[in-house]
């Protein structure tokens, strides 16, 4: 009987052992798949994990950090180890981070010695950004969006894959501004001069973050403990959660904060317009409207297919002008997902180019009502 018993045990261990989970890896812009000892640190790495964990663990590199996100949301990847960016964007897919690095980053725009202007509309500055999928050119495109920048305010905006590049060229005089990390930007003008226009908040430099459906709580807990007493990248480890990288998600994604044409509103001022009878426009997609929305709100949905920036192309998306008021001077609102849901923004660019007067943008969206504590209204059954 023993004998018998002992059978479904091992049956059980061997399928646990032959299922490994896959931690993938976003390699650093200055890291190569090719280099020996990037191969030897993260291996080692996999190893402390796995010794942590007691299972095996499959290693799996990602040169681009789209890669990565896209595996992670097909349900490829257990864990993922990556730049903030990547961490924050996963966690759309039930990721949740476990570990942030103690160490900090933050994006700088330095200007030469001989450029005297600013990061502004209509500059036409010549500006060299790190790789477009990289941390920091993600922080760049941020804070060019943020203010309301398109790719026409500059003369050129140039992505390269080297990091050092952007500095490089603002050296050589290519550039008239350049972005680094604020630490490279400190340093290149103390000794070239010029100066640092603009700097982002510090975001964690690297994270840990794992599937829930795959890790559990009691093997992160295992591998929480273990790393943060000691790991192969040398790198001080601390506890993470999703609200670290909340402002990084926000960062990388969000709108502009101004929008010539049309008044930029908050969820007090969106209830009073309302109350006067204003209608309001849900362009998010249908099963979101259906699930919740503001009360009285009307669906028309935007199709987004265009970069998320100012000066998209709209001929990349569709969205229903017609369903707009007849009157162009009638007051009218938009709102989709957020600050960092881009389609009530370019919904209401499209309506301004056309010729409507009185547009409300409520930037905030459906998440800034709900967080008011706002009533929401469903069309589910």
């Amino acid at each position: 009987m023993l004998r018998f018993a002992i059978l479904p045990l091992l049956l059980v261990t061997a399928f646990v052992q032959a299922g490994p989970l896959t931690l993938g890896v976003v390699l650093d812009q200055d890291e190569s798949i090719t280099d020996a000892g990037t191969n030897q640190r993260y291996r080692a790495f996999a190893k402390d994990i796995e010794r942590a964990i007691g299972q095996p663990v499959r290693l799996q590199y990602y040169k681009r950090g789209f890669s990565a996100i896209k595996q992670a949301k097909d349900g490829t990847l257990d864990m993922v180890f990556g730049p903030a960016q990547v961490i924050a964007n996963i966690g759309k897919f039930k990721f949740e981070p476990i570990l942030k690095s103690s160490e900090m980053t933050a994006a700088s725009f330095v200007a030469g010695p001989n450029y005297k202007g600013t990061l502004a509309a209509k500059s036409q500055a010549r500006l060299g950004v790190p790789d477009y999928e990289s941390l920091m050119g993600g922080m760049a495109r941020s804070e060019i969006n943020s203010r309301g920048l398109a790719k026409a305010d500059f003369a050129e905006i140039k992505f390269h894959r080297m990091a050092e590049a952007p500095l490089y060229g603002l050296k050589l005089g290519r550039y008239d501004l350049a972005v680094a990390t604020a630490e490279e930007a400190k340093t290149w003008t103390a000794a070239n001069g010029g100066r640092i226009v603009s700097t982002s908040a510090a975001v964690p430099l690297r994270a840990l973050s794992v599937q829930p459906e795959t890790v559990s709580p009691a093997v992160q807990q295992k591998l929480a403990a273990t790393l943060q007493k000691g790991n192969s990248l040398n790198l001080a480890l601390g506890t993470a959660s999703k609200a670290d990288f909340k402002s990084v998600a926000s960062m990388l994604n969000t709108t502009p904060t101004t929008l010539p044409g049309a008044q930029i509103i908050s969820a007090a001022e969106a209830k009073a317009l309302i109350a006067k009878g204003i209608p309001v426009y849900d362009v998010r997609v249908e099963e979101e409207y259906h699930t919740a929305h503001v009360p009285g709100a009307l669906s028309v949905p935007y199709k987004e297919g265009s970069a998320k920036e100012v000066g998209f192309d709209q001929a990349d998306d569709q969205f229903a002008l017609n369903k707009l008021p007849k009157d162009k001077n009638a007051p009218f609102m938009m709102y989709c997902d957020g600050t960092i849901c881009w389609k009530s923004y370019k919904s209401a660019v499209m309506a301004i180019e056309a010729g409507w007067k009185n547009v409300y943008w409520f930037r905030g969206g459906f998440p800034e009502w709900k967080e008011a504590g706002l009533p929401i209204e469903s069309k589910k059954n």
